[in-house]
């Protein structure tokens, strides 16, 4: 257990999960030179320099502004922005459009200063993600199929189960499986105008987290504005506790 919480802290293995989805998107005859990439929640851009170095222009967006001088470091090309990033796609949105969209989401429920619970995850980020895209893009981000309960943050854990439970539907939200996330995020892009163009999930740390990855196209047909469950219920039945 020691040795891999050195492993996790070195974050070794998040950068070879980084590595296998560039490895992933190479397959699928993606064109990264070309590309302007974003990651949000950029933090120190450990896990992302192997994307980063791949595409023609990578931005950075990280609400800590103690960041920003090992940023700069590692990034000294890219533009450093220090924003809530959630805040920022909350208002209108007029600015850069990306081609590709990293999100280095937390993994609990979080917020600014005395606010500590008021986000969860992308779930409060994800809704504004069309913001970001012209007409096509590849989104990226992390999902905690198996998340660690700690007893010591009883409380907010709970906030964070029951957060997931009002995004994910009535399952067992400390086991979700990889099949129905794929579906799950399908329904959500769908109903927020994005076309799929194709779908994958790669493990960053297994069999907790996984790097999900689709290429989205704008659709501007209207969409029902919802998440179809009826097309999900056999599958939230699988999943339920």
């Amino acid at each position: 257990m020691k040795d891999l919480k050195k492993i996790i802290s070195e974050k070794k293995l998040f950068r070879s999960g980084m590595k296998n989805v560039v490895q992933y998107l190479l397959s699928k005859n993606i064109k990264l030179g070309e590309l302007s990439g974003v990651e949000i929640f950029g933090g120190t851009g450990e896990t992302d320099i192997f994307l980063a170095e791949k595409l023609k222009i990578f931005e950075i967006w990280e609400i800590d502004r103690n960041c920003f001088v090992e940023l700069k470091k590692k990034f000294s090309k890219s533009k450093i922005d220090i924003c809530n990033s959630i805040e920022k796609l909350e208002k209108e949105y007029n600015d850069t459009k990306f081609d590709v969209i990293v999100m280095d989401n937390p993994m609990n429920v979080y917020g600014p200063n005395k606010e500590s619970t008021k986000y969860c995850e992308h779930f409060d980020i994800l809704e504004n993600i069309y913001k970001l895209i012209n007409k096509e893009a590849i989104i990226i981000f992390l999902v905690n199929k198996k998340p660690f309960f700690y007893n010591k943050l009883h409380k907010k854990n709970l906030i964070w189960k029951n957060r997931r439970k009002e995004f994910y539907g009535d399952i067992d939200v400390e086991n979700i499986g990889s099949y129905y996330l794929i579906k799950f995020y399908e329904e959500y892009f769908n109903k927020n105008k994005l076309e799929i163009i194709f779908s994958k999930n790669i493990p960053r740390h297994h069999p907790h987290l996984d790097y999900f990855i689709f290429k989205v196209r704008k659709n501007e047909v209207e969409v029902i504005n919802s998440i179809d469950w009826i097309s999900l219920n056999p599958l939230l039945e699988r999943y339920k506790k």
